[in-house]
């Protein structure tokens, strides 16, 4: 289950059923939800002042960077899909969101529920966009409203694909 360090008087808090890569980073202040999966080389950081927090159900993929800001909490609510490459600092993420990647969601931002961000995208700093919207651009706005929430992407690994991985010798 990943690294997890204590930072400033606070250590991480992973629920039992969350699955962390090996080389997964926590420190400090991070709280992990649920059935939530933590991708390779993924990082959550915690401060002094404010923690990161993950909902159930979320996947991180690969080296996302999850970094609380100066009087920011970073907020993932549930069912979120958070791209590889993504940065997340500082800003509220709402339930069943995916956010594509290399994907740049800057503090105070909040994205809302069931929205699509595309890769790529810069939000910045202190935007709120309504539910259901499709986000992309530098900076990022609305490019369309979605009808219904959006579907997880098939690169998304989850939970059930544990089962399949296995370590194999190279030579």
């Amino acid at each position: 289950m990943g690294q997890l360090y204590a930072h400033r008087g606070a250590s991480p808090r992973v629920a039992p059923s969350a699955l962390l890569f090996p080389s997964a980073e926590l420190i400090g202040d991070v709280v992990v939800g649920e059935g939530t999966v933590i991708g390779a080389g993924a990082r959550a950081v915690g401060n002094r002042q404010n923690g990161v927090r993950i909902g159930g159900g979320v996947v991180v993929s690969v080296n996302a960077v999850l970094h609380a800001a100066a009087g920011s909490e970073l907020v993932i609510e549930d069912d979120v899909v958070i791209g590889p490459g993504a940065v997340l600092n500082g800003c509220h993420i709402e339930r069943g969101t995916v956010v594509e990647a290399g994907a740049l969601v800057d503090t105070r931002s909040r994205i809302g529920a069931d929205s699509f961000v595309s890769a790529g995208a810069r939000v910045t700093w202190g935007c709120v966009f309504p539910p259901r919207s499709v986000l992309d651009g530098f900076p990022a706005d609305v490019m369309g409203r979605l009808k219904a929430p959006p579907r997880r992407p098939d690169w998304v690994f989850d939970g059930s694909d544990m089962a399949t991985l296995r370590v194999v010798d190279t030579l």
